[in-house]
């Protein structure tokens, strides 16, 4: 959103609570923002470059991404 050409926190936040804002409360949601940085993140940046972003699409299966972990 900012054209750094990276995906930071913030900004995931941003776009998925437009996607699901209303099924996840906002400390939900920044737990499915927090993992899927620090899984998607190769180089410890904490944000993603569109390589990054790239990989992690092509590679998951993105329902099970967007999930939390709960028990």
């Amino acid at each position: 959103m900012d054209r750094d050409g990276y995906i930071s926190n913030g900004e995931l936040f941003i776009v998925l609570k437009m996607m699901v804002g209303i099924h996840l409360k906002d400390g939900e949601l920044q737990q499915v923002v927090d993992k899927t940085i620090r899984e998607a993140d190769q180089n410890g940046e904490g944000k993603l470059s569109f390589e990054e972003f790239s990989e992690m699409v092509s590679n998951m299966d993105v329902a099970k991404q967007m999930t939390l972990d709960l028990f």
